[in-house]
């Protein structure tokens, strides 16, 4: 994938400054400076993208049923993931007209009210365009690419969703789409053979459990964490490290993550050693090369300088953005990182230590 370029004007504090998005997309900045906020936008159109193709496709599985056009669709039977319908011919412009109201609503529930980003704001992402201004969201489309049924966008906030998930009611209002969202994910089995994917199962399982010495389970809707050594753990009693490598590990072997779907993950550092950290990274690119697309923002220099040294080594550099965000004077202007100002991350995530230990030493 080349670099995909998203504008932001007077979204937040980010008055007017583009960020840069590709297969690993690393989003670095003190707290404040909007970077969930970016995450959770992106989030909101890329799903908006899959949840009108499956709209249609749920349309279309009515006609060949036969069923009415109002006929609830929240009633049909869950249309199988399988090659023929993956490879139905869908539309474009049918995509984009359902698209506007799936967008408005997704940002609705994820940020609750829109004017808590600004009163008026634009954002340009790939082909996509959105201007808010007096509580009226507008979208323009041009051209939407890559849209797949198979693909899945997953947003976590906190691994520790293992643990509360069962005890939330994805009936009640107030639940954030994006929470609700992942907690059906983690419910669902995804059954459909493909090669490709159970080698990648193999493959990741096999490294995560490598790292936990053991394998995240779902137990009829609450999650295990199965030992090597075959002892069974409520997933209460799992350390918070555990959890979150688990929850990667668990994705995988469900089937939710796959080739053309994309992972948003808040921080994925927190609660982890920092070697696992490091290796929180080696499976993130592993999922890249698997076809599956990382953003993350993280506060940790492990995660950044690590992601940095061994994309070059590695030869991948070019298939990962690292963007600073910067807040001076109450407005936030992000930096695209290279070789030349890579000091900013450093800056950014390091100076802080450096003034606490030489404060005290």
């Amino acid at each position: 994938m080349s670099e995909v370029i998203a504008q932001f004007q007077n979204f937040a504090k980010l008055k007017d400054t583009k960020i840069a998005f590709n297969d690993i997309t690393v989003l670095v900045g003190k707290p404040g400076t909007g970077k969930s906020y970016v995450m959770k936008s992106i989030y909101s159109i890329e799903e908006s993208i899959i949840l009108s193709l499956q709209d249609i496709l749920k349309n279309n599985f009515k006609k060949y049923l036969g069923l009415s056009d109002n006929f609830d669709n929240k009633k049909l039977p869950k249309i199988p993931d399988n090659e023929n319908l993956r490879n139905t011919s869908v539309n474009i412009k049918e995509v984009s007209n359902k698209m506007p109201a799936n967008i408005k609503n997704l940002l609705r529930s994820v940020f609750t009210n829109l004017n808590q980003i600004s009163n008026s704001f634009k954002l340009d992402y790939k082909e996509i365009h959105l201007f808010f201004e007096k509580d009226k969201l507008q979208t323009k489309i041009n051209s939407i690419n890559d849209i797949s049924l198979k693909s899945n966008v997953i947003f976590v906030e906190t691994p520790l969703i293992l643990e509360f998930h069962k005890h939330l009611d994805k009936r009640e209002a107030k639940t954030p789409y994006h929470i609700e969202s992942l907690m059906s994910i983690l419910d669902e089995n995804y059954s459909f053979t493909d090669t490709e994917q159970d080698e990648l199962i193999e493959s990741f399982s096999t490294k995560a459990n490598k790292i936990i010495g053991g394998n995240i389970k779902n137990s009829d809707g609450s999650f295990i964490f199965s030992r090597n050594n075959d002892e069974d753990y409520n997933i209460f009693n799992a350390s918070s490290g555990i959890k979150s490598i688990g929850l990667l590990q668990y994705l995988v072997t469900n089937k939710a993550l796959k080739k053309g779907s994309i992972l948003f993950w808040e921080e994925p550092e927190v609660h982890l050693h920092p070697d696992w950290q490091l290796k929180m990274v080696d499976l993130f690119v592993e999922l890249m090369n698997a076809g599956v697309k990382i953003v993350f923002s993280t506060h940790s220099p492990y995660m950044g300088d690590y992601l940095h040294a061994i994309s070059k080594r590695k030869k991948f550099r070019d298939r990962v953005s690292f963007n600073a965000l910067d807040e001076q004077d109450g407005i936030v202007t992000n930096h695209i990182l290279n070789d030349n100002n890579w000091h900013i991350l450093q800056d950014e995530l390091m100076n802080s230590f450096e003034d606490i230990l030489w404060k005290y030493l």
